[in-house]
């Protein structure tokens, strides 16, 4: 686990250097795929609003995220390295990245980023050789209501600005309940233009939502049991939340501080 800092951008540009092995005309070929099944002014139309409802009503956390009071043991150990980052504690993936933005005008980091590098073996009947595929997992914290129920609130709100900035967005089933699945439009630094893919997950706890956002090759791959999605599926399983006692207001982003044991590259590096 390599630890780097760097100045907040926009959460889509520092993704799409993550998932670089997604290029724009998969992107483009997944928004003509995506604009087939999904209006702009309707992104709950995947799923009745019967299904949102019974979908919310469920208990999805029962392999995690956590809550602390939840966990008997936060200590690092060799075999289940721990990242404390105050409001989250991240179990290191072998031979992931950490990328942490920060706000330039304050200081304060605002998300963490796990980039998740993926070793997918052939069949032993083909004579090929391991491809890697690379997967970001965007990472924030939020302080809820103590009734639950942000996440139906938020989604909505999500949807309408991604159609709004010319993209597109659709509610259905994941792994937590009511997953979002986003194309948005980008501009690389070479000027080509393209879409860049994420699917939000979002696990509500005591007074807490966790999401996740994922980029990269694990936004597109449609297969649940896929290697490159279960690598980040279980990065996101393993957080553990640290709400705290203090009085916060719904939506209001729980504070993350700089951890003290993992290697660190100079904070000049571009991240």
């Amino acid at each position: 686990m390599i630890f780097k800092r760097g100045r907040k951008r926009d959460s889509e540009s520092a993704a799409e250097e993550a998932g670089e092995d997604v290029s724009l005309d998969e992107s483009d070929e997944a928004a003509e795929a995506d604009s087939e099944t999904s209006t702009e002014d309707t992104p709950s139309e995947d799923l009745e609003s019967d299904d949102l409802a019974a979908l919310d009503e469920l208990e999805w956390r029962s392999s995690g995220p956590y809550d602390i009071g939840e966990v008997e043991d936060i200590e690092s150990t060799e075999d289940s390295p721990k990242i404390d980052l105050g409001s989250l504690i991240l179990t290191a993936v072998p031979g992931s990245e950490l990328r942490l933005q920060v706000a330039e005008e304050t200081g304060e980091i605002v998300s963490a980023m796990l980039v998740i590098e993926t070793i997918v073996e052939p069949p032993a009947s083909a004579n090929q050789t391991p491809q890697t595929y690379s997967s970001a997992l965007e990472l924030g914290a939020y302080a809820a209501p103590r009734s639950g129920g942000l996440w139906a609130e938020l989604r909505d709100e999500i949807s309408h600005n991604a159609t709004e900035a010319g993209g597109t967005a659709s509610l259905g089933e994941g792994p937590f309940g009511i997953e979002l699945r986003r194309l948005i439009p980008v501009t690389t630094p070479n000027g080509d233009e393209g879409y860049q893919p994420s699917r939000m997950w979002v696990a509500e706890g005591p007074r807490w939502l966790l999401r996740g956002i994922v980029y990269g090759q694990a936004a597109i791959e449609d297969d649940a049991e896929s290697p490159i999605v279960a690598d980040v599926l279980s990065a996101f399983r393993q957080v553990i939340v640290r709400r705290g006692e203090e009085a916060m207001a719904p939506g209001d982003l729980l504070p993350l501080t700089m951890p003290d044991n993992v290697s660190r590259e100079p904070e000049g590096s571009d991240t």
